[in-house]
């Protein structure tokens, strides 16, 4: 009877079951951990150390009082035809105001009217416009560069490089009284799309 009853016994082993179920259940936990480490390395981001002594040692800014009264009486123009207005050069001999927008367009807004009209389309995204001293406008245009377009719509490339590498957000632009051009590339290393990581990573890439 006793013979019996520890053969019955015999191959129960709940402990060693469960023990045996254990390096799968770590191994399932490891696995996606390499391909993380993988991928973490080819990331292109490479932060900045923070600068813990510009938040400690600078005097506390105080924002200026906000005036909540300032665009009453103003009037929107152009809506809904002009998708992600950025920046504006407006004209005041002929009253035209140019726009970059969204789509890739520069519009034309007149301001006796309101007519929205498409003139030139850079085939990327416009940003910074400015009034040139012939008429034209001169455009930045994220990763395309710094363009011309005459008063006629023809569309010059000035520059798309500077000491031979690439803008990748060519964003602001003015004029001097000398007719120099000056212009901004807020980044080289990071496109419009992806200016979350250009201030994630702190560096000084434009």
């Amino acid at each position: 009877m006793s013979d019996s009853t520890t053969a019955s016994r015999a191959p129960q082993l709940p402990g060693n079951k469960h023990h045996l179920r254990r390096p799968s259940a770590f191994l399932l936990i490891l696995f996606p951990i390499f391909p993380a480490i993988f991928l973490f390395h080819l990331d292109s981001l490479d932060p900045a150390e923070l600068p813990l002594h510009e938040l400690t040692d600078r005097p506390q800014v105080v924002a200026q009082r906000v005036n909540s009264h300032m665009l009453d009486g103003s009037e929107r123009l152009g809506e809904p035809k002009l998708p992600g207005p950025e920046d504006i050069a407006y004209d005041p001999e002929s009253g035209i105001i140019y726009t970059g927008c969204a789509d890739g367009w520069v519009r034309r807004v007149r301001l006796n009217d309101s007519t929205v009209e498409e003139w030139v389309n850079t085939g990327g995204r416009p940003l910074g416009l400015v009034l040139g001293p012939h008429k034209e406008v001169i455009v930045t245009d994220t990763e395309k560069g710094l363009f011309r377009l005459s008063e006629n719509g023809t569309v010059e490339l000035l520059t798309d490089k500077a000491e031979g590498v690439k803008f990748r957000l060519a964003d602001g632009v003015d004029v001097a009284e000398d007719g120099t051009i000056y212009f901004t590339d807020a980044s080289y290393k990071y496109g419009l799309n992806e200016s979350t990581r250009d201030i994630l990573e702190g560096r000084p890439h434009g």
